[in-house]
């Protein structure tokens, strides 16, 4: 059952099985997971800002041990791009960073505003949005899950910089207003994901609404499109969209990360240079090849940085069967 939607009759918790089944994640199995989500949001918000993301990374201890395939396909990753640190030594320490990068990323989240008020963020390359924001130019940011992704926002809008993104709503509606509400205490503001979500983005950028925040290395249906890593990139990804927004609003696209300084809650926000696009007259082949262009620019970030992508946890050369340790069941 997903978001806000109808609710379902009371009285089907009497009814047939698919009914009742629906009923019952409806009007029980929801409610319970949403206390649980704001109890531990709550708690987590009570304590100070080094502790609650020192929680997170302890609990990855006991967590972690639930999603042994995740963890598998990982450590294949890494001794992949890390040859010379492949032992079992070097690749066990590079997993535990990753796993207590997840866990206190997740525990961020509950005081990610405070971050820039703490001074936890340092930003490099700022110029770079400066200098089309001064064009007149509209701005597509295309941050990758590094670190705290998020914390890439609010490096953006505590500089001025008040975007809108896209998102995919959780299935929990409780979680869904959770995470609505955190948003709107550092000031984001996003499109739920759909049909109309990407002609909702060029009217926001045609209007001069601010920049547009598209997360380029998702997962989807089991495979993570982007970084490459020597696949082919996928026409149906937010990559290919990236660069179609961007040239149909003529907007200047800029890659962004974030990084996590040390085993702590202490960030950089890098905005790298704009994207120099492709001339070619056909328009195929220029929105091909500037989607291997914004693969080249974040592939050796995230290649450099792999202990701290969440997606390493996900990422293989070609899936091979739907998996069951997906991205939100390891939110907590």
């Amino acid at each position: 059952m997903s978001m806000d939607i109808t609710a379902p009759p009371i009285r089907w918790l009497l009814a047939d099985r698919d009914k009742r089944r629906t009923a019952l994640l409806y009007w029980i199995a929801d409610p319970l997971a949403g206390a649980y989500f704001y109890a531990i949001h709550g708690t987590m918000r009570a304590l100070p800002t080094d502790a609650c993301s020192w929680a997170g990374a302890a609990l990855t201890r006991f967590t972690r041990k639930f999603y042994r395939d995740s963890e598998a396909r990982a450590r294949r990753l890494w001794r992949r791009h890390n040859p010379a640190q492949a032992d079992a030594a070097s690749t066990d320490a590079a997993i535990d960073r990753l796993w207590r990068n997840v866990g206190r990323t997740m525990h961020e989240y509950s005081v990610i505003d405070r971050l820039w008020a703490e001074q936890r963020i340092a930003i490099e390359g700022l110029e770079h949005m400066h200098a089309a924001r001064d064009r007149g130019q509209p701005i597509i940011v295309t941050p990758v899950h590094l670190a705290n992704w998020e914390v890439v926002l609010v490096a953006g809008i505590a500089n001025g910089y008040h975007g809108t993104g896209i998102y995919l709503p959780p299935e929990n509606r409780f979680l869904h207003r959770l995470i609505n509400r955190v948003r709107a205490r550092y000031g984001a503001r996003f499109i739920a994901a759909g049909p109309s979500s990407l002609r909702e983005a060029y009217r926001e950028l045609r209007a001069g609404g601010g920049p547009f925040i598209i997360y380029i290395d998702e997962l989807m249906r089991d495979r993570v499109n982007a970084p490459a890593f020597g696949r082919a990139l996928n026409p149906a990804s937010n990559i290919f969209y990236a660069v179609q927004l961007a040239e149909r609003s003529g907007a200047a696209l800029i890659p962004a990360y974030c990084e996590r300084l040390g085993d702590a809650a202490r960030f950089r926000v890098t905005f790298l240079p704009q994207l120099v696009m492709s001339s070619a007259a056909d328009k195929a082949i220029r929105v091909r090849e500037n989607a291997e262009a914004l693969n080249a620019a974040i592939e050796p970030v995230i290649r450099t940085r792999l202990d701290q992508w969440y997606f390493s946890l996900d990422y293989e050369d070609e899936p091979s069967s739907p998996r069951g340790d997906c991205k939100s069941e390891r939110a907590r």
